[in-house]
């Protein structure tokens, strides 16, 4: 029996077995002011207070809600307490919680109106405690009391059952009113088998299941972990009653009746053990529990003796439980073997005993006798005896079986033992030898007691003056030395054993261990022990037995008591095996086969043992693991399956001994081929009659007759129940008839046929038939008893009167005492006049249970049962034939060898008929019957969105698991797509999908449906996948002292992380948001789980400059990335002052001049705004500061402020001092402009090379280089990106001269323009040299004209230059040439140097050198078309990526 329903029936039982049996009225728990008699039922308000308790008490399984209810009749208003028992706490007070566990309220409801109940007039008087989700913890007494003096209170159990068992369907889990609920009799509960629990090795943990009462209350322990211990505490519980005839007046099946028996049958994998029993339990458990208090236990200390060859005494003593009630004992003899008497003594060869095994004796001996001697028994005969108690009720299991051999012919058992020599007298001998000390003399003077009291060292030292006189008293005059040195005695104790000894030093101290031996020795010396038995040998070695045989010693044999027997493994290292107290012949049992032991034997008298026998090895017979010969007419089942080519996977279940794992692993494989596992299985026997003994249902009873039924499932818990039904009834029942015949002639018909060829013999067999009428069907597959039948013992049969013109069906099985085969095959015959000596062949009867077990619109599924018809081991195969009968009456076959095919490619909505007929080797069997069958009609595919496991909770590189599920007719084709890729593709309606190791990006999930009508369908879902946060930091970020500097690192997080930034990297110490430090955690606005982290660092210091770490963690883990700040040198490139001092800055302002440039003090005086852009252009110090203007909101008409360039007066006095932040903050990073710019000729035609230096300023951090070149007087340059310092220029033409600058950039920013040079391919121009001064007269005057004419030009210049630079400011907001990363103008190459005019006209004219004036350089394509377009706002996400203060070329306008 499986353990859980043991327990479940064992609960069962307890408010069930005893119901009829206990008849004493409930009693109520009532304690109150006054006894309960003053109040009426029929009083309108009770006089006393008094309260009812419920009978019984709950019992409730572990997380179920107990519900606990207390009437209290005349409270008055007074509050009603909840308490716990056992530790007095104060669960409720009236109807308010006073615990601080939820899982306890109080029901109560004021009404006035009655409810039903004894004594209940109204709801207020029900007080109910309710518990929640009980615990095995909640177990125990609960009080109501009622807050009076004294209190009123009333006491109610509640029991907690454990989650394996399950309580009896009439135990209600509330309070019971009912007065004729029957409670557990007293003995019951008191059934408690702890100690027998104990002694047969129960684990402690399982001990709860040894007492009926701990079980009601709850064990608290899983019954699945103690099924190892159940075979022990069945049989406790059972307490060697005989529960067999209750459960069979229960009508428990003979398969479930081992716990009746104290027995418990473990589950294994072998699926004879995978039997259902559940339904029977309840019935057991009573049964059990009413025998112990009624049944008497086994007779206790049952013995046998062999008197002599014919008789054994067998005795032994009450049974411990209902003795008094016994009335008789039954002791049960069986023969096991007898043996050839001549075997033992040559002597008595003429007697002769034949081996035969005979029936059980039984004798009945009255209660007032407990022994019984057996006479006329064989000799040397082995018996086994067993003892059983009977009283009226019943019997008790027999006791344990004795197994005994009577004596050989002229043999009788020793009935008196002579007594033996006497001892010398050691202790007089010492005394007489001056020994004083009592204790010497006690433990030394005393051979029988030297070896018993266990001597120890101090003894031998205490008792050393006297040695010499103790041990030569032991030794009585006789050097027993040969027998010490024979017992193992080391060399130092050998003058023990001598007495020869004067002295005791500490070399004798280790004889003590061979003190036993030394004892021995001298009672074997003194002559008062036997001597070795004789005669020592075997007979009836076996597998597992021998008898062992020997003769009493040649030395006081008549002395002797008893034997020991030693035996033990041949090989090995174990220790000797002892069998004490035995009599020759004995019969050694439990033996291994094939194994070599040796045993010896002692004798034992009054004094001890006696000097072994020889030893005496033997080797016990080889025990076959598996017969090699099977009888020739035995069934065999892998035989059968493999002559209906049963599949090979499947052959593993083609066994009456196969597991339970391989039916569950093959199942789904071998789904087809189960019709051929039952047929081979039931070897064409009828089992049905064994499966309803063994509590099969109706249901499944057809599995037992080889049918495989649609239902098959339900049948699986009753599989070990059937299995051993087959295995049981291929041995005892017929085969079926083979090679049935018939011959027709008229109205007569002949029968013949084979005898089974396999199993037990047939005694007789039993024709069948019947008439087939026009309203009946030609076959019963279901049937097995027709109209008609005849019993006949030959193989052979005669009907006679049939009539004419009329059809029967026929078939015949074959009969024993134990049962009936199946019919193998089937005749339908046709009978008419003409008929004349007709044969007809026996034929499988038709395919049967025709039915769709699937559909959809263009395929049907079609399934049907095998004949039941056939014989077990026929090949049996099928043809399925349909048609449309709108297709014309074509008739389409389809060939399969299984009972079940799929059409496809049919019409939708279409209507189909279908029938089947099966083929074997005897003939081709009818049509089964016709099925019509219709296909669905189409409808277009439809999915539901995916539903994603875990909701919302997928974190990354972990599982989830998606179910599409899509509708439409036929079915559709499922198409799962994961952020775009498709993942699996299935025709189905529900396709789940698990996906190991998530990725962040698979967060689109895609159901995608199509199955080729109407359009196909996709809906999708958009799920978060959880992560830790993952980190990319900035790197190192160069700053100089002073600077803001900001640090940040790129997180992406699910969900939104916390964010810390550190300065060491276990997290010790912490950046805290403060005046010198503001962090921040932006969100990115298109993807939301980006952030960046954010540490502006104000004025960064020495202190500041190291290794800082962005921390984020969220709930799935923590990220740890690394980003760092350096100070570049504190010497500063750059002084204004110097600068200021070249650009001629008037001497008021010159003091505004520093190391940066001090605003407070420009505009505390007027007269420096003069100078304005003077000071303005040295603090640009040549870089293009218009990027960090526009971050700080600089507009772009004042942006040329931030290049030194000239602004309005408004632009001046409004950013002036945002530019100069931006100066502080960038200027030292930015770079300045390339130095040195040179043409030089280049190897190929139409070319020039191109050099220059890097700029003075941060010439390290340079990455790129654009040069600007033009033919002279163009309006729109080219342009070349590079990044080394020298380039050739290709596509030149030789006849035109052309103007160049280059411009440096770095991560921060870019330069201005370097000076412009003139070059053809010939190469760089040279500059035209002044012409000298003539001290002529004539030289003068031209020289004062002409400077009179350049004094004109240069006005006529200076107004054109003024209006042209006003334009240009008009124009400033379309022009944009070289862009920075803002996307704003390109900077104004600075023309002024040193505060003068360069030689040459102003605003385009030819310079001296030839020139032109670098304000065409300052907007480069101002007057191209497409000037408008050059300047852009940046995008959404050109700003997000790159920042207000981006860096470089990488992102310049191309």
């Amino acid at each position: 029996m499986r353990a859980v329903p043991f327990c479940v029936a064992l609960l069962a039982l307890t408010t069930t077995s005893l119901a009829d049996s206990s008849e004493e009225p409930k009693s109520e728990t009532v304690e109150g002011v006054s006894s309960s008699s003053g109040a009426s039922a029929d009083d309108e308000e009770p006089k006393e207070t008094w309260m009812r308790a419920p009978a019984g008490g709950v019992a409730v399984r572990s997380g179920e809600d107990a519900l606990l209810t207390c009437v209290v009749l005349g409270a008055r208003g007074k509050p009603v307490f909840w308490r716990r028992a056992r530790d007095q706490k104060l669960l409720t007070a009236g109807a308010v919680r006073v615990t601080r566990d939820e899982r306890v309220r109080v029901l109560h409801d004021d009404s006035e109106e009655p409810l039903q109940g004894p004594g209940i007039k109204k709801g207020g008087d029900v007080w109910a405690l309710v518990i929640k989700s009980v615990k095995a913890s909640d177990a125990g007494l609960y009080m109501c009391e009622l807050n009076t003096e004294p209190p009123v209170r009333s006491f109610h159990k509640l029991t907690v059952i454990s989650r394996g068992l399950t309580p009896p369907d009439s135990q209600n889990t509330t309070d019971s009113y009912s007065a004729n609920v029957p409670t557990l009799s007293t003995s019951a509960l008191a059934h408690n088998y702890t100690d027998c629990c104990v002694n047969a090795n129960v684990s402690k943990t399982c001990l709860g299941f040894c007492s009926i009462q701990t079980i009601l209350e709850g064990t608290g322990q899983d019954p699945e972990t103690c099924q190892p211990d159940f075979p022990a505490i069945v049989k406790c519980m059972a307490d060697g009653r005989n529960h067999v005839p209750c459960c069979v007046q229960e009508h428990v099946p003979d398969i479930c009746q081992d716990v009746c028996r104290g027995e418990f049958t473990p589950v294994t994998d072998n699926i004879k053990t995978h039997y259902s029993c559940a339904t029977y339990m309840e019935k057991t458990l009573a049964c059990i529990v009413e025998g112990i208090e009624l049944l008497p236990s086994p007779p206790e200390d049952v013995e046998v003796d062999a008197l002599n060859e014919k008789q054994l005494n067998v005795s032994w003593s009450p049974p411990l439980s209902n003795a008094d009630t016994v009335t008789e004992y039954i002791v049960n003899v069986t023969t096991l073997r007898s043996f050839d008497a001549h075997l033992i003594d040559p002597s008595e060869s003429s007697i002769r005993n034949e081996t035969k095994m005979t029936q059980p004796m039984t004798y009945r001996v009255p209660a007032i006798k407990t022994f019984l001697v057996l006479n006329d028994l064989l000799p040397f005969t082995m018996y086994e005896i067993t003892v059983t108690s009977y009283n009226i009720h019943g019997s008790s299991l027999p006791s344990y079986a004795f197994r005994s051999l009577t004596l050989t012919p002229g043999k009788m058992k020793p009935t008196k033992v002579e007594a033996a020599p006497q001892l010398p007298d050691v202790r007089e001998c010492c005394v007489a030898g001056g020994v004083t000390h009592f204790g010497c003399v006690d433990k030394l003077c005393d051979p029988t007691k030297t070896f018993e009291i266990g001597l120890q060292v101090t003894d031998l030292m205490i008792c050393a003056p006297w040695a010499g006189v103790t041990f030569g008293c032991l030794a009585n005059g006789m050097d027993h030395t040969p027998c010490c040195r024979s017992r193992g005695l080391p060399e130092p104790c050998l003058p023990l054993c001598s007495g020869n000894i004067t002295t005791l030093d500490f070399n004798h101290f280790k004889c003590l261990r061979f003190m036993s031996s030394y004892t021995n020795c001298l009672l074997q010396g003194y002559g008062v022990l036997p001597g070795p038995p004789s005669r020592l040998h075997l007979t009836n070695i076996d597998t597992d037995y021998a008898v062992v045989h020997w003769a009493a010693p040649a030395a006081l044999a008549d002395t002797v008591q008893f034997y020991n027997l030693h035996y033990k493994p041949f090989q090995g290292d174990e220790d000797y095996r002892s069998l004490r107290k035995v009599q020759s012949p004995y019969i050694l049992e439990d033996l291994e086969s094939n194994t070599d032991y040796e045993i010896y034997v002692e004798a034992v008298n009054e004094h001890g043992v006696g000097e072994a026998s020889p030893r005496l090895i033997f080797r016990t017979q080889s025990q076959l693991l598996e017969e090699e010969e099977e009888v020739a007419n035995a069934y065999n089942v892998t035989a059968c399956c493999e002559r209906v080519q049963l599949a090979g996977v499947c052959m593993p279940l083609c066994s009456y001994d196969a597991k339970m794992s391989d039916l569950r692993t093959l199942a789904p494989l071998c789904a087809q081929e189960f019709h051929k596992l039952l047929r081979c299985g039931a070897g064409g026997r009828n089992h049905e009659e064994c499966c309803a003994r063994r509590g099969v249902p109706a249901a499944c009873r057809g599995v037992c007759g080889g049918a495989h039924s649609a239902g098959l499932n339900t049948c699986v818990p009753y599989i070990g129940n059937i299995v051993q039904c087959f295995e049981e009834g291929t041995g005892i029942l017929p085969g079926p008839p083979r090679e049935l015949h018939a011959v027709v002639s008229s109205d007569k018909l002949f029968l013949d046929w084979t005898a089974p060829q396999d199993g037990a013999n047939a005694s007789s067999y039993t024709v069948h038939w019947q008439k087939v009428g026009n309203n009946s069907q030609p076959y019963y597959y279901n049937t097995l008893q027709l109209d008609n039948q005849m019993n006949v013992t030959e193989t052979m049969a005669r009907i006679d009167g049939l009539e004419v013109n009329s059809t029967y069906h026929l078939f015949v099985v074959a009969v024993n005492q134990h049962g009936s085969s199946l019919p193998s095959s089937m005749l339908l015959l046709n009978i008419t006049e003409d008929t004349e000596n007709k044969e007809v062949s026996g034929i499988p009867s038709p395919p049967h249970s025709l039915s769709v077990a699937s559909h959809s619109a263009t395929w049907l599924t079609l399934s049907w049962q095998p004949p039941q018809f056939s014989h077990p081991d026929e090949k049996l195969t099928y043809t399925l034939y349909y048609k449309s009968p709108s297709g014309g009456g074509n008739i389409t076959r389809v060939a399969t060898a299984v009972p079940g095919h799929t059409l496809e490619r049919l019409a939708p909505n279409s209507q189909y008929v279908v029938w089947v007929r099966a083929h074997a080797a005897a003939g081709d069997s009818l049509p089964s019957e016709t099925l019509l069958a219709w296909t669905d009609p189409a409808y277009p595919a439809f999915v539901e969105p995916p539903t994603v496991n875990p909701v919302n909770l997928v974190m990354e590189g972990s599982s989830m698991t998606i179910l599409c599920i899509a509708m439409g007719t036929p079915t559709p084709t499922i198409s799962l797509y994961i952020s775009g890729r498709l993942v699996r593709q299935e025709v189905t309606r529900h396709m789940v999908t698990v996906i190991h190791n998530v990725t962040r990006d698979m967060d689109q999930i895609s159901c995608y449906a199509d199955n080729g009508y109407g359009t196909p369908m996709q809906a999708s879902r958009k799920i978060n996948i959880s992560h830790v946060p993952a980190i990319q930091a900035s790197g190192i970020t160069m700053a100089a002292a002073g600077d803001s500097v900001i640090l940040e690192c790129r997180v992406e997080a699910l969900p939104k992380p916390t964010i810390a930034f550190w300065r060491d990297p276990n997290g010790r110490t912490a950046v805290i948001d403060g005046p010198n430090y503001s962090i921040q955690l932006i969100a990115d606005p298109e993807e939301q789980t980006k952030y960046t982290m954010r540490l502006v660092i104000k004025k960064i210091s020495e202190a500041d400059e190291g290794d800082y770490y962005c921390h984020a963690e969220n709930a799935f883990g923590k990220t740890v990335r690394p980003v760092s700040v350096r100070l570049r040198p504190t010497t500063p490139h750059h002084n204004v002052t110097e600068c200021c001092t070249k650009m001629n800055v008037s001497s008021s302002c010159i003091d505004a001049c520093s190391l940066n440039l001090d605003m407070d003090n420009i505009m505390d005086r007027p007269e420096c705004m003069h100078d304005f852009d003077k000071l303005m252009k040295c603090a640009a110090d040549g870089s293009d500061h218009r990027s960090c203007c526009a971050s700080w909101g600089v507009p772009r008409n004042c942006l040329e402020l931030c290049r030194g360039g000239a602004v309005s007066r408004s632009c001046a006095l409004q950013h002036a001092r945002r530019a100069l932040a931006c100066f502080r903050d960038s200027g030292a990073r930015l770079p300045g402009p390339p130095r040195g710019l040179k043409a030089h000729v280049a190897p190929t035609p139409n070319s020039v090379l191109l050099s220059w230096e890097p700029p003075l300023k941060n010439p390290q951090t340079v990455y790129l280089y654009r040069v600007f070149w033009r033919a002279y007087g163009a309006k729109v340059p080219e342009k070349l990106d590079t990044s080394e310092t020298s380039v050739v220029l290709t596509g030149l033409r030789d006849d035109v001269r052309y103007e160049c600058v280059v411009k440096a950039a770095n991560d921060v920013g870019t330069s201005s323009l370097s000076q412009p040079i003139m070059f053809t391919t010939a190469g760089q121009e040279s500059t035209a040299a002044a012409a000298p001064v003539s001290s002529s007269g004539t030289a003068s005057a031209v020289g004062v004209a002409v400077a009179c004419i350049l004094v004109a030009a240069i006005l006529l210049a200076a107004g054109l230059y003024y209006r042209h630079r006003k334009n240009l400011r008009l124009k400033a907001q379309g022009g944009v040439a070289f862009e920075n990363p803002s996307y704003l103008r390109e900077p104004n190459p600075d023309t002024v140097i040193n505060g003068t005019v360069p030689n040459g006209a102003a605003n385009g004219a030819p310079l001296a050198n030839g020139i032109s004036s670098s304000a065409a350089w300052r907007h480069e394509t101002l007057n191209t078309a497409a000037a408008p377009h050059r300047e852009v706002d940046p995008t959404l996400y050109e700003e997000l990526k790159l920042g207000h203060d981006g860096a470089g070329f990488k992102r310049l306008k191309p």
